[in-house]
Formats: structure tokens, sequence, C-alpha cells
């Protein structure tokens, strides 16, 4: 599903030059769940920025679903990426909608109308049913994070990125997201990419790549 081919990105500015990402190749299967590990600076962000189609500027080949989308429309561009899913660590709830609020204005972006029943299922699957009327002030780190999750996988994602998405909770709570993100990859045919820095995190998912400078230098499929 994913594949990268001699990828390089480089920031450059008025007096400096980094590079982020090195030559780099990567195939991921439609349907694995793989952890990305690596210090600060070792370019994890900018590729999941490029797998997450949200960078076009750097060199080499890559490719979703056997299709590379540089240079298309928005029209096609917004299409694919209705197809992904995003994690972050910082939850990115809108504070003044209700919690089913949130979810329906997730469902307009990605489907140009509210799919009632596909919120509510949403909901029921990460254990919040029961808090669709609530504001994100009043939940858990952890619920806001399930609420999180909820949003991205509306409408059966192709790809769930998640970005850190245990770097603001406890251990316990952590825990518990992690479990929860092994339910959805065992119970929906999407693949899904962590970012993180965590060994534990990365250790729940089927295969690991980790990163040095901008480079691959470990791969291991459990």
């Amino acid at each position: 599903m994913i594949s990268l081919n001699g990828v390089d990105k480089t920031y450059r500015g008025r007096n400096f030059e980094v590079a982020a990402l090195r030559s780099l190749s990567l195939a991921v299967p439609q349907g694995q769940y793989l952890s990305v590990v690596g210090k600060s600076g070792s370019g994890k962000s900018s590729l999941m920025k490029i797998i997450g189609l949200l960078d076009f500027d750097y060199e080499g080949v890559y490719e979703l679903s056997g299709r590379s989308l540089r240079g298309v429309g928005d029209q096609a561009l917004s299409q694919a990426r209705r197809r992904i899913g995003y994690v972050f660590q910082d939850f990115q709830l809108v504070s003044r909608f209700t919690v089913r609020r949130n979810l329906e204005i997730a469902s307009v972006i990605r489907h140009g109308s509210v799919d009632a029943a596909q919120v509510a299922q949403g909901l029921e699957d990460v254990g919040l049913a029961d808090k669709a009327l609530s504001y994100p002030d009043e939940l858990s780190g952890g619920q806001k994070q399930r609420v999180a999750i909820a949003r991205a996988m509306l409408g059966g994602p192709d790809l769930l990125i998640a970005d850190e998405p245990t770097g603001a909770l406890d251990g316990a709570t952590a825990s518990a997201i992690l479990d929860l993100l092994a339910d959805i990859h065992q119970r929906h045919d999407c693949s899904i990419l962590v970012v993180t820095h965590d060994d534990e995190v990365a250790a729940a998912a089927e295969r690991t790549v980790e990163l040095v400078a901008g480079e691959v230098v470990r791969d291991v499929l459990r």
C-alpha cells in the first residue's frame, strides 16, 4: 500500500540546510501495523507528513496504493486524504463543540454530509457512547484520545496515522489506547502507522522501523 523509493527531504533556509530524510526506501503492505521510532531529529515527522500527503516538497518516489499523488488536482488529493485517518498527541478536538459534534464535523469534511449512524457507531466502538453530549474539557486525556481515534476511523480509512498517540497520557491510560489500536487493527482492514519514541508503544506493532539521521537503520518484523 505504501511505497517509498529513494526519498530525500531537505529543509533549506537562508543560512542553513538540513537533510531530514536520506534516500529512504520503505514498503508497507496493506493491513500492516507499523511503528516508526527514532530520536528527535531522526526524520520521523517528515516521513509521517509525506506518507500522510501533507508534504510534497521532496525528491524520490512515493506511491500510495500504487499511485503517486504529486501534482494531481485538488479534488483527487482531497479524495485521497479522506482515505487517511489522523490521530495526534494533543487530540485536536474543538473545545466549544460536544463530542458528537466534533465527529459530525469530521463526517462532513470527509463525506460532505453527516452520517449519524456512523458517528454513533464510532463512539460505540471506542466505548464512549455515553459521552456524546459531553465537551472535551469534561473528558480525561484517555477519553479525548478515544474520541480522536473514533474521529479518525470515520468511514473506515485505508490508513491510520498516529503521531505519538500516548505521549500526553499516563502509563495505564497509554496501555488502554494501545489495546484499542490493536483491536482496531484486528477488526478493520486498514494499515496503522504509529510514530513514537516510546519502546513500549513501538513493541505493540507487528513491525518496527528505526530512523537515524533520516535513514532506516533497523527494520524488525515480529
